[in-house]
């Protein structure tokens, strides 16, 4: 039985495994993909629609953490201007994706809720 420390035992560190082992195409893919879904939703406004707005901007944060990551991986010995964007670009997608998420959670709940009279 293996044991994990539980300071990695979380959400972010998972999700930063799978983006590190996910292909440069596929990330890509999630941030266009993703991008043009939410403003799809966001034109069209369907029934959900900003649960659905929310996971595509999820998607879409996932695939530019992930870019980012792997160019910082490549170009760790040099020291640049790009390099602190590219720590930035990792920090703001973890924060738009972590809104987005809370946004598609608060969306759904209050979807499943609707109005209550009390």
């Amino acid at each position: 039985m293996t044991t994990t420390s539980p300071t990695t035992d979380d959400i972010f560190h998972a999700l930063a495994a799978r983006a590190r082992s996910t292909s440069d195409g596929r990330l890509v893919l999630a941030v266009i993909g993703g991008l043009a879904a939410a403003i799809g939703m966001a034109v069209w406004r369907p029934f959900g629609w900003m649960v659905l707005a929310g996971v595509c901007v999820c998607a879409a944060a996932f695939g530019a953490w992930g870019i980012a990551d792997r160019e910082l991986a490549e170009h760790e010995s040099t020291r640049t201007c790009s390099h602190v964007v590219l720590h930035v670009v990792r920090v703001v997608s973890v924060v738009v994706g972590t809104c987005a998420a809370i946004l598609a959670v608060l969306a759904m709940l209050r979807g499943a809720f609707g109005t209550w009279i009390s």
